[in-house]
């Protein structure tokens, strides 16, 4: 059994839905998710909360991150994400880009950011191709 949690940040509730599935059929269960990126700064601002409450699930060892949404786009939260990464220190939790937007100027842009480890584009996303995205990421749990 794969252990990971991870951080869904869509403000789509489809694609929250088909990524928590592809996520879900590689075997990990524990999922948070998000619908702004101003809720999911919030709510990776409550650390020590998050901690008592969901033990070793918190942090999420990747976010999954949107560019366009509502109140806090994806490249504001990078922005405001890389000071609170610090503040927390949560150097071991990492950025995958999920996004339906194929331009370069995007993937640039992103890839900007050292914890921006890769760039997935919505309609091309597989199980498979899933998979072997996390799989530097993964633990095993005996």
């Amino acid at each position: 059994m794969n252990k990971m949690s991870v951080l869904v940040v869509d403000d789509n509730e489809i694609d929250r839905y088909i990524l928590s599935r592809q996520l879900k059929e590689n075997g990990i269960e524990d999922i948070f998710e998000q619908n702004d990126g101003e809720s999911a700064l919030s709510f990776i601002a409550q650390h020590e909360n998050n901690v008592r409450q969901y033990g070793d699930k918190y942090p999420p060892v990747v976010i999954f991150l949107d560019i366009n949404m509502p109140i806090i786009g994806g490249f504001d939260f990078l922005e405001k994400f890389s000071t609170l990464r610090e503040e927390l220190s949560l150097e071991s939790c990492v950025i995958m880009m999920y996004s339906s937007s194929e331009r370069e100027e995007d993937k640039r842009r992103a890839s900007k950011f050292s914890f921006v480890k890769d760039y997935l584009v919505k309609g091309d996303l597989t199980p498979e191709i899933l998979k072997e995205k996390l799989a530097p990421f993964m633990t095993s749990e005996s």
